[in-house]
């Protein structure tokens, strides 16, 4: 559980820093429509992908919380 834990938090951090440069191109103007219009999707990616990990991270800390109850 550890590793799925460590693996989510790993994933959203990464997300993070995708969203980061993702708007930061975005606010950094209209270079090339081309390249805004990627940048949007690259958002999209990444808050997709926090949702995901971030669900990944509950159901392991579920998991984790159920198997200590089971051993108290």
């Amino acid at each position: 559980m550890i590793s799925a834990i460590s693996t989510a938090f790993a994933g959203m951090q990464g997300a993070s820093r995708q969203f980061e440069q993702s708007a930061a191109r975005i606010a950094s103007g209209p270079a090339a429509s081309d390249d805004t219009l990627a940048a949007v999707v690259d958002t999209m990616a990444a808050e997709t992908s926090l949702a995901l990990n971030t669900a990944v991270l509950r159901t392991a800390l579920d998991l984790q919380k159920q198997v200590v109850d089971i051993l108290v």
